[in-house]
C-alpha cells in the first residue's frame, strides 16, 4: 500500500508539472505570436523575425499561418531562399485553403525574381548578400601549406618494404632470400606521393572554399557599385 501511494504521487506531481510546462509553452508562443505580428503590422521586420525565431526554439507545434508570416518577414529582411523554404511549407500545409493563400501567391512572384537576380548576379550569393574578397586566401582561391603526408620533408618511408630497402621471401624449406626493394631500389625511402617532394602544396582555402570569396551582411543591389 505504501508502495502504492508513493506511485500515485509521484504520477501525480510528474502529470502536474508536465501541465504547468504545456501551459508555459503555450503561453510563451502566444506571447511571442502576437509580438511577431505587431513588429510586422508596423513594419519592423528585423523584430519579427527575432519573435518568430524564439517560437522556433520553444519545440512546439506552429499556428498553421505562421510559415507564411514567416516567409514574409524572411522575404523582407532579405532571406531569400529562408523565405522560399517556409512559403513551400505554407503551401504544403494550408494549400488553397490558407487565410494568406493569395498573399502567398504574390509572394511566390517576389521571391522568384529576386532569387533570379541572385543566381545572374557576380556580386552576391544565392542568398542576395553581398560577397568579400576572402580574407584568407586574399581572392586567390587556395593557400601554400607544409605537406602533411611528409612532415615537410619531401620524402616518405617505403611501404613495400618498410624503409627497410629489402624484400625478405621464405622459401618452400623455411630458407629466406633477400631481395633489393623494387619500389625504392634499396634506399627504404621514396619521394612523396603528395607533394612530390616540394615539401609544400596549394589547397583550397577553407575559408571561402576555394571560391575567392566570402560573403557580407550587405544585401546586394545587383550592380557593381553597392
Amino acid at each position: 500500500m505504501r508502495y502504492l501511494f508513493i506511485f500515485i504521487f509521484t504520477l501525480s506531481l510528474f502529470l502536474k508539472v508536465n501541465l504547468v510546462y504545456s501551459q508555459n509553452q503555450s503561453e510563451s508562443l502566444n506571447f511571442y505570436y502576437e509580438n511577431a505580428q505587431k513588429a510586422m503590422n508596423s513594419g519592423d521586420y528585423e523584430e519579427a523575425n527575432i519573435q518568430f525565431r524564439k517560437i522556433l526554439k520553444l519545440g512546439v507545434k506552429l499556428p498553421s499561418e505562421m510559415p507564411y508570416l514567416f516567409a514574409k518577414t524572411l522575404y523582407e529582411v532579405g532571406q531569400y531562399q529562408n523565405s522560399q523554404s517556409f512559403l513551400e511549407k505554407y503551401f504544403e500545409i494550408m494549400g488553397k485553403a490558407g487565410t494568406y493563400y493569395e498573399n502567398a501567391e504574390q509572394l511566390k512572384e517576389l521571391l522568384k525574381l529576386q532569387l533570379n537576380k541572385s543566381l545572374s548576379c557576380q556580386y552576391c550569393d544565392l542568398s542576395g548578400y553581398r560577397l568579400e574578397e576572402c580574407s584568407t586566401c586574399n581572392g586567390e582561391k587556395q593557400l601554400l601549406k607544409k605537406c602533411d603526408y611528409c612532415a615537410a620533408k619531401g620524402k616518405v618511408g617505403c611501404t613495400a618494404c618498410s624503409g627497410d630497402g629489402v624484400l625478405i621471401q621464405l622459401g618452400a624449406m623455411g630458407n629466406r632470400s633477400y631481395k633489393t626493394c623494387y619500389q625504392c631500389k634499396g634506399k627504404g625511402i621514396n619521394i612523396c606521393p603528395v607533394c612530390e617532394g616540394e615539401k609544400e602544396l596549394y589547397t583550397y582555402c577553407p575559408n571561402c572554399l576555394g571560391s575567392g570569396h566570402t560573403s557580407t551582411s550587405i544585401l546586394c543591389n545587383h550592380t557593381e557599385v553597392n
